[in-house]
């Protein structure tokens, strides 16, 4: 893989820590653009593109100006105005945008089938599940969903029987976790999970309706995760919601064997253990900053990318205060 250094050409150190990331996602390797009439294939050619040059170059400094021009002028077409200009940016809203221009360009009718028989509450899940998924892939279907995609349930259960009374699957590509709660900040990134995964108690004035009785109904309200994605992408919401402050303390997270299987309800469970292959840093508050990249390259050595400067790094070096974007592989991806 490449150790090619990106030029920073105002403001883009986003773009850059993103691609080096991107650029060591060898699942992207080999995608087809379909629907070529669209801004979105501009785009996504253009990376594709640039990222073809990173490897063949191996080593040396590229000025990402052709690709930059394009985003600009896409996002402008797209009404994006964020990136039309040369301002700081937030590089988990880039990766958004880069899945949209990424999916669009490939997207096309899929029509799948729905067959087994439901025996349990699992079961009833995944017939949820699938069915929300026929009916997104039966209109826009392309590989970054099975790439980049989970699932997460929300599940409504009667307080006095557990019946389950609703189930609404959701699916997700940057998963947001939160780095503290009412009582105390995390520790680890586990402690982020347990956060996101909850059980809410709901009764009295917050009661569930229920829409079928068209009665208040006191019920236990569950989040879990169905199924997880090949490649998981988390942001650490260290920007405060009021946009005033920036949470700079360290949160933890393993280099390997993230193990999730107990956050996950459907099927087998066990698979979900994840190792790390990339960190977004953010250096700075608010008002400004500075991102750089840590990325595991294919021999398992971790590389320090820092626009035009690339070094090896450390592993101690990994798990800091500034992490902000994480990119874990699911370990049978290998």
């Amino acid at each position: 893989m490449s150790q090619t250094g990106l030029a920073n050409l105002g403001n883009t150190c986003f773009l850059n820590s993103c691609l080096q990331v991107l650029n060591h996602t060898f699942e992207l390797n080999n995608l087809k653009i379909l629907n070529t009439e669209l801004p979105d294939s501009i785009f996504f050619k253009e990376w594709s593109d640039l990222k073809t040059m990173m490897c063949e170059l191996k080593e040396g400094i590229i000025a990402p100006n052709r690709f930059i021009h394009i985003v600009q002028t896409v996002s402008q077409k797209k009404n994006r105005i964020l990136f039309t200009g040369w301002g700081q940016n937030d590089v988990c809203e880039f990766l958004l945008l880069w899945m949209e221009c990424a999916h669009n360009s490939m997207s096309r009718k899929l029509q799948i089938n729905i067959n087994g028989k439901e025996e349990n509450n699992k079961d009833k899940m995944a017939i949820q599940c699938y069915k929300y998924l026929k009916d997104i892939y039966s209109k826009e279907y392309s590989e970054m969903y099975d790439l980049f995609y989970g699932i997460y349930m929300t599940t409504i259960y009667d307080k006095e029987n557990q019946q389950i009374l609703s189930m609404t699957p959701e699916h997700f590509f940057i998963l947001d976790l939160q780095l503290f709660d009412i009582n105390n900040s995390f520790n680890n990134i586990y402690q982020s999970f347990d956060h996101y995964v909850n059980s809410e108690n709901m009764s009295g004035e917050n009661a569930w309706f229920n829409e079928k009785t068209g009665e208040k109904e006191e019920i236990n309200k569950v989040t879990t995760f169905w199924n997880l994605p090949k490649v998981l992408v988390i942001c650490l919401k260290r920007f405060a919601t009021d946009g005033k402050r920036k949470l700079q303390y360290l949160v933890n997270f393993p280099l390997t064997d993230l193990n999730l299987s107990k956050y996950v309800n459907g099927y087998n469970a066990e698979q979900y253990v994840y190792d790390l292959y990339g960190v977004c840093n953010h250096f700075g508050g608010v008002q400004g900053g500075h991102y750089t990249a840590f990325v595991k390259n294919s021999q398992n050595k971790w590389l320090h990318f820092n626009d035009t400067n690339v070094e090896n790094a450390n592993e101690s070096q990994i798990v800091s205060n500034s992490a902000y974007c994480l990119f874990y592989r699911k370990k049978d991806s290998n």
